[in-house]
Order: C-alpha cells, then structure tokens, then sequence
C-alpha cells in the first residue's frame, strides 16, 4: 500500500503543473460517440430484440450447451465449417420443396424482402451478412424448418435415404440445435413461408382436427412434441401460449 506525502500532494495541485488537452484526442472520440456500432445493434434496447448472444461467462462453463453441433440456424453460427453437413442439406430440403410446389425460387426471396429490415432488429448484434445474402439465409433456413415439421408431421414423406430418418442419432441433435437460444430465426419468417408454400393437398393431410385449418403453429408444436408425446388434444388446449414463445 502506498502513502501520498504532503509534497506528492502540493505536486498534484500546485499551479505550475500543466496538462495540455490534446484537441486531436478529443475529435476522435467526438468520431466514436457519433459512429453507429457495429458490433451491439442500435435495436439491441427494443422491444423487437428477441434473439440475443449467451452471455461469454455462461459459454466458458460448457460451451456445448449453447454452440449448435449439426446445424446452423440464424446468423449466429453461419458458415461455421463443422455444419456444413447439414447445410447441404438444407439445399435438398429447399429442392425438394420447389418442386413439390411449383414454386419459383424468385417467388419465395420476393415474399421476405419487405420483411428483412425487421429481421435485423431482432437480433441483439448486428449481422454481418448483406441483403442478398441474409435473404439467401433465411429462405434456406426458413424453408428447411417447415420441411422438417411437415416431415415429423406425416404431411410430406422422408426421402429413403434422407439422414434425419434414417440415422437414429441425427432426430435429437437436430432436436437439441433448433432449441439453442443462438440459432434462431423469427418466427414471423416461418410464418411468411408457410403461407406461401401452403397446399391444401400436402397441408391438410393427416392432419388431426381437419375443423380447422393445420396452422404452422400446430406444426411447430407437433415436432417439439415427438420425444414426450402429448395427445394432440392438450396441443390444441396451449398453442396460443406456446405459440407466444416461439422465438426461431
């Protein structure tokens, strides 16, 4: 422990102790108070953020925990080079539900242009991806996850040799990775690309209540449901409120 002595103090405060402002110093900062971040998004304070980082402190316990092991989805983890089994995949899940549908590729990136400012200000760190390409994202990303519900769901049949049917292993990775709080879409985008790829013929099939509509909601219910089986009745009961914490 250090002590101050009557001269160190008259040494700090005497008048003949100058200290010249540096006005190059004070410009630069005036640059950084002025500059936009680019790492904590200006949204990150709203009430549209919803998808946010964990926090470092809680990844260094067990990064395991909160890092996808086989898929990517969102910004967070895209391109990592361990994924990029999956993301292949995603293609496949892409293709086969063009042509299922007769949809145009074209068709799908038009129905999420007006939405992909909002889908920045979801995240709470700013996405390094530029239009085309975070449009490219979301389409393939969006899409494989519908394909997968409709998949579990029985409205559209597993290809035989597709990995998630017939790699016993694959179903709970899969599981595990699209409830990580960093691999996450919207999910009004889910919603946007249900309604367009929507077809009575392959929607409505095997669908438990045919009174209603099948509703992506209860698609998303009836995956998250596989492991623990709930009857479909107590589906119906919360799929408001369940449906009100779905972030994707």
């Amino acid at each position: 422990m250090t002590t101050t002595t009557q001269d160190d103090n008259h040494h700090l405060h005497s008048p003949d102790h100058h200290i010249t402002i540096d006005t190059d110093r004070l410009a630069a900062i005036h640059q950084r108070i002025e500059k936009p971040p680019t790492i904590l998004c200006n949204t990150a304070g709203r009430a549209t953020c919803s998808i946010f980082k964990v926090p470092k402190s809680f990844k260094e316990v067990n990064p395991k925990l909160y890092h996808p092991q086989i898929i990517s989805i969102g910004p967070f983890h895209h391109g990592a080079a361990q994924l990029q089994m999956m993301e292949e995949h995603k293609y496949q899940y892409l293709g086969q539900l063009l042509a299922r549908t007769g949809l145009e590729l074209s068709t799908l990136f038009r129905a999420l242009v007006p939405l992909e400012g909002s889908v920045r200000e979801c995240y709470s760190e700013a996405i390094g991806l530029g239009p085309h390409d975070h449009l490219e994202m979301l389409v393939v990303d969006g899409c494989f996850i519908i394909e997968l519900f409709r998949k579990v769901a029985k409205r559209v049949e597993f290809e035989a040799d597709d990995p998630i049917a017939a790699m016993s292993w694959v179903f709970p990775s899969l599981l595990r990775d699209l409830h990580r709080l960093e691999n996450q879409i919207p999910f009004f985008v889910l919603q946007r690309l249900f309604d367009v790829t929507y077809m009575d013929k392959f929607d409505g099939k095997n669908a438990d209540d045919q009174k209603e509509k099948p509703t992506l909601a209860l698609l998303c219910l009836n995956f998250f449901n596989y492991t623990i089986q709930r009857p479909p009745q107590i589906l119906w009961k919360y799929k408001v409120g369940c449906l009100n914490s779905f972030l994707f």
